[in-house]
């Protein structure tokens, strides 16, 4: 049973509740700064991903592999598609939501290495501790996002928890494959995702965050290969 997956999507889904609810009343200054103050936060989480990569070269070959395949599929403008059509579906909010802060949102919660690597142990050990962990930084996470995205936030845990129950069922299915070496690459390869989502937040410079997803499937098997050449 995934619960720290399902607990995850959870709070996800009560932070966007909790608040669309205080974006009613909370100072316009404080909504315009959170987000930005919440960004720095993501670029020290990355950091602290990143140096506990096992082999640095296969993290950038995913990084570089995965982020053209996802430029060339379109992937960030077919993802922004997708969720706009599935907030208006749903009557989650209206046409005036911007969609680049959104699909950082969604980027965030559904594809973080964090997320992945926790969804993994689950799959692998059947503990969910750190994913009840994660539940607790994605509610608050949720709940600044709502603060000025409203409602449409509610919309994410649904592929969120579609991507995590699949990453949980591939840690039961490969548990004797997968290496310590390729969870901390794995960790390196999702915090510099995190980086560049908290750089995108903050305004400092945006990437198309979407069009880096291919990498985290990448990343395994390419740090697989590394290790086993250099070993």
């Amino acid at each position: 049973m995934p619960i720290g997956v399902l607990t995850n999507c959870a709070a996800v889904l009560v932070g966007g509740l909790l608040g669309t609810a205080l974006g009613k009343i909370l100072p316009p200054a404080l909504k315009e700064h959170l987000p930005g103050l919440f960004g720095y936060c993501a670029i020290a989480i990355g950091v602290n991903s990143i140096i506990k990569a096992s082999g640095m070269t296969a993290v950038v070959l995913a990084i570089l592999v995965g982020f053209v395949v996802g430029h060339l599929l379109h992937l960030e403008q077919w993802t922004g598609r997708f969720f706009k059509k599935l907030v208006g579906v749903l009557h989650l909010g209206s046409d005036q939501i911007d969609m680049e802060f959104y699909i950082t949102a969604v980027a965030l919660f559904c594809c973080s290495g964090f997320g992945w690597y926790s969804a993994l142990t689950e799959g692998i050990t059947g503990d969910p501790s750190l994913l009840l962990s994660k539940a607790v930084l994605d509610g608050f996470t949720a709940l600044i996002f709502a603060a000025s995205l409203g409602l449409s936030v509610c919309a994410i845990p649904l592929p969120q928890c579609a991507i995590l129950l699949l990453v949980f069922g591939a840690g039961r299915l490969l548990a004797n494959v997968l290496t310590p070496t390729m969870f901390a690459d794995l960790s390196a390869c999702g915090g510099i995702l995190t980086m560049a989502a908290g750089f995108r937040v903050s305004r400092i410079k945006s990437v198309p965050l979407v069009d880096l997803m291919p990498a985290l499937l990448l990343v395994l098997p390419f740090s697989a290969l590394w290790s086993l050449w250099m070993g």
